[in-house]
């Protein structure tokens, strides 16, 4: 019986001790890896581009995206050529968490829990295009 509750105590305190490592030495590690990866290079400007493009960055937290990530989004129709966007926010900042804050470039003021923001947004045929508006708190649809 006492074998098994020490059994169980030594498992909890294991299990403990690997989050405890987690959290403060690999995961801050591994997001300052992410941001200095080779892909970004200094231009003759001295402002940091990724390979190839310009730096994508989400306008929810101005993180710096990684080849292949994706801003969540909702993209409504309507009869005249504008669209509507919701932006949520990329994997950084959504779901929402604290080391990221998610900002409206608009007001300035953090984006309401839930919240996202409110832009248009233009397809060309050689780009497409995002014009924000504003938050969830400070522009209404």
């Amino acid at each position: 019986m006492y074998d098994l509750a020490f059994a169980a105590i030594l498992a909890s305190v294991g299990a403990f001790l690997l989050w405890l490592f987690w959290a403060l030495i690999y995961a801050p590690r591994a997001a300052k890896a992410e941001r200095s990866r080779p892909r970004f290079v200094k231009d003759s400007s001295g402002t940091e581009r990724e390979k190839g493009v310009g730096v994508r960055t989400c306008p929810v937290c101005n993180e710096k995206l990684a080849v292949g990530m994706l801003v969540r989004s909702k993209v409504f129709t309507s009869k005249s050529m504008d669209k509507i966007m919701q932006i949520y926010g990329c994997p950084y900042c959504w779901p929402e968490n604290t080391q990221y804050p998610r900002l409206c470039p608009v007001c300035e003021k953090i984006v309401p829990r839930g919240g996202y923001l409110i832009a248009r947004y233009f397809e060309h045929p050689d780009r497409r295009h995002v014009h924000v508006l504003g938050c969830s708190g400070c522009k209404r649809l």
